[in-house]
């Protein structure tokens, strides 16, 4: 049975540096480097710090599109302040909303941006997983047809490869299917 205690905060928070832990303790219990749990653990950490990098910069471009959104209504009480003739408050006020609008705009693009470097994130991670849950089913169910084999991965990164699921659940997918992986290569490897 699998006793590092360190897995247990890998299965219970993942995080960047609770994988870091595992991976010391892999080592230095004397598992080899290139061992097919400590593959798993690398790809998991990249995920994971991905993750953490890119929601890090999400929530920066969210900011800074809410303070382009206050930027807009400090515009319009500028405008309302400076002008005294209300024809040309109206005609400033409303290029003014106009532009300041667009800017607006042009900063929600860079959560936008975020989410399609997301998706190329749970994309890659879906690659490899379902590459190594094609080889655990292998090992694990020789008896299974290819084309068995390929429907039943196909069924579970269905939600994964589609749109139809949020980015949020993706990366909870994804992170439980690497949990479950690392869980069934940590076992494989005491056999």
């Amino acid at each position: 049975m699998i006793t590092y205690p360190s897995l247990m905060g890998v299965l219970a928070r993942p995080s960047p540096d609770s994988l870091w832990q595992l991976r010391a303790d892999l080592l230095e219990s004397g598992m080899d480097d290139d061992s097919q749990p400590l593959a798993v653990l690398d790809a998991f950490y990249h995920f994971l710090n991905e993750l953490v990098a890119s929601s890090t910069a999400r929530e920066y471009s969210h900011f800074a599109s809410i303070l382009d959104m206050v930027a807009v209504a400090g515009v319009a009480i500028q405008n309302l302040m400076d002008e005294e003739d209300s024809e040309e408050w109206w005609r400033r006020f409303v290029v003014g909303a106009i532009s300041e609008g667009m800017m607006v705009l042009a900063a929600r693009q860079y959560v936008r941006a975020w989410e399609q470097e997301m998706r190329a994130n749970y994309n890659a991670a879906a690659w490899y997983l379902a590459r190594e849950y094609w080889s655990l089913s292998a090992n694990l169910q020789p008896e299974l047809s290819p084309g068995r084999r390929r429907q039943l991965v196909d069924q579970l990164f269905g939600p994964i490869a589609g749109d139809e699921v949020d980015g949020t659940l993706k990366a909870g997918l994804i992170v439980r299917l690497f949990q479950v992986l690392l869980v069934a290569r940590l076992q494989m490897a005491e056999r």
